[in-house]
């Protein structure tokens, strides 16, 4: 009995707050009247394919109303400076993190001392449990998990496995199944959890 009330509090460490198919779901109107002042996003899968150098319109358009809300955006990105440092620059992202070894949490810290927002009014936008949720749930903040833009061949794969295996659970456990979003209609407010 133990062992299966373990298994579901660690499985709560990778429920995001909101699943969506797409960060151009996010209703922003019902962030910014939750409270949150801070986006942080992942980039690659999320954003922008792993195998793609440009920000599109809609991530140009994102981005600008995300400023345009009055919250802050910081791109929070596993890859190496060199990749993240030129999207940002050509996606007009001011503050930006590169090789945040989601899920640990070094980074994050940073984040936390530099913005100095309480943790409800932070977001983690990301397409992954193991490194993005996880990392949002270990640091207290709100996530949004989105469906993954793209896949990759050289992948890491023994994160292929975990998040096939965690999603896996997560759908037994009627905790998350992926496809089946929580974005009700477009505009419409959706709660937090």
């Amino acid at each position: 009995m133990a062992n299966k009330k373990n298994t579901f509090l660690l499985l709560n460490y990778f429920k995001p707050s909101i699943y969506l198919e797409s960060f151009k779901k996010i209703n922003l109107d019902s962030l910014k009247n939750s409270g949150i002042k801070l986006v942080l996003c992942d980039m690659d899968n999320t954003l922008i394919g792993w195998n793609e150098r440009i920000p599109n319109l809609d991530i140009l358009n994102f981005i600008k109303n995300v400023y345009a809300h009055n919250m802050e955006f910081v791109l929070f990105s596993n890859n190496v400076k060199s990749r993240v440092e030129n999207f940002a620059k050509k996606a007009g992202i001011k503050n930006y993190f590169w090789d945040c070894k989601k899920p640990l949490l070094g980074k994050m810290k940073i984040v936390k001392k530099l913005f100095k927002y309480k943790e409800n009014e932070i977001i983690l936008i990301g397409d992954q449990l193991v490194t993005d949720v996880l990392v949002a749930n270990r640091s207290h903040i709100k996530s949004i998990l989105v469906s993954p833009l793209s896949r990759n061949n050289q992948e890491n794969k023994i994160v292929q496995f975990l998040e096939n295996h965690i999603l896996k659970k997560l759908s037994q456990k009627n905790i998350l199944h992926e496809g089946f979003y929580n974005e009700g209609e477009i505009g419409g407010n959706y709660e937090i959890l």
